[in-house]
């Protein structure tokens, strides 16, 4: 290809290159202008490859000319695609007139957080048992969160929850079960250890988990108490069941597995085939098809005896739904952090 790099021909190519911009007037046909004048096969770059031609004392005076026009094609690509984002601006701020005088429209404040509507459901299933509704600190005492709880001082169990302290010596809980001590004892001290005891609790707790699909440091909890006369494992296992059928469906497979807990005796721990996954095994259920989503079982006579109950005579069972996982079941969550994420695309698909 034979490429004139005369003085004339390259002031031809400029006034050309500015007669075609003039007559751009829409995004589409500067695109043909950026791929006639500055791709890797437009004029500028074709004429540059000529310069290799040109004798050695003409070289300098038409490399300048090369690089003004290489500079006002350039400059004048980037000046019109601004004039043309300022002109889509200006047309799509008339076409949205504003009246300022109007009242607001209302967009709303959001959509009820996952773990929220877990909460909301299970206390509106537990309703009609006549649970009350407590609140705990998420700042606990070493007495509430373990010794209290059957977990001495050098218990093994400590070592798997007691990580986060603070400076004053005091623990972030690592359970819900603490609101479970608190009651019991404020029964015994206030009420005197009047029965039944039926009160639900919700909150975060906290333990020094390495975070996975299945495990964050921080997760949610819904606590239950029921003390009573007569109470057994099996109303336990009823009750659970019969929650998570009521959240879930009635097709939805629960079942228990055995667990050690200090303050439970027996312990179980209520299982659910995996929504993600199908019971096909992910990294939600930890390839077993089964979510574990919770602890519960007995509670432990060392523990009625602490707060005065006669273990003789009355029963009473708790459990801790994690309502983290319920509510990563519920949405089809495939990691458990993805409860915490606040994605939006995550929360577009729910509400």
């Amino acid at each position: 290809m034979t490429v004139d790099l005369s003085a004339q021909n390259i002031k031809d190519l400029m006034s050309r290159f500015e007669q075609q911009l003039k007559e751009v007037r829409r995004k589409e046909d500067l695109e043909l202008i950026k791929r006639d004048w500055v791709s890797k096969d437009g004029f500028v770059k074709e004429l540059f490859k000529g310069l290799r031609d040109v004798p050695a004392d003409q070289k300098p005076a038409v490399a300048a000319l090369l690089n003004d026009l290489r500079t006002a094609v350039d400059e004048g690509v980037l000046a019109k695609e601004a004039a043309l984002k300022n002109e889509a601006l200006k047309s799509q701020l008339a076409q949205e007139h504003i009246d300022l005088s109007l009242p607001a429209a209302a967009t709303g404040l959001g959509a009820v957080h996952p773990i929220t509507v877990v909460e909301e459901r299970i206390t509106e299933i537990l309703r009609p048992f006549g649970f009350q509704n407590v609140m705990g600190p998420l700042i606990e005492t070493d007495y509430y969160c373990f010794d209290s709880l059957n977990i001495p001082k050098h218990h093994p169990a400590r070592d798997l929850q007691d990580t986060f302290y603070t400076t004053t010596g005091h623990v972030l809980r690592t359970h819900s079960t603490s609101v479970q001590a608190r009651t019991l004892q404020h029964r015994a001290l206030f009420e005197n250890n009047r029965l039944p005891i039926k009160v639900a609790s919700f909150g975060p707790s906290y333990r020094n988990e390495k975070e996975d699909a299945s495990h964050t440091a921080m997760f949610h909890q819904y606590e239950l108490v029921w003390v009573e006369e007569g109470l057994t494992l099996s109303h336990l296992l009823g009750l659970i069941t019969h929650i998570l059928k009521e959240l879930y469906g009635k097709r939805r497979k629960v079942r228990f597995v055995p667990k050690f807990y200090p303050y439970t005796e027996p312990s179980v721990g209520p299982q659910i085939d995996c929504s993600v996954c199908k019971g096909q095994g992910c990294g939600a259920c930890g390839g077993a098809g089964w979510v574990t989503v919770g602890g519960s079982g007995m509670i432990h006579r060392n523990v009625l005896k602490e707060f005065n109950f006669d273990p003789e005579k009355v029963s009473g069972f708790a459990f801790g739904l994690g309502t983290s996982r319920l509510a990563g079941q519920l949405y089809n969550f495939p990691h458990l952090r993805s409860v915490y994420d606040n994605d939006l695309r995550v929360l577009k698909e729910i509400v």
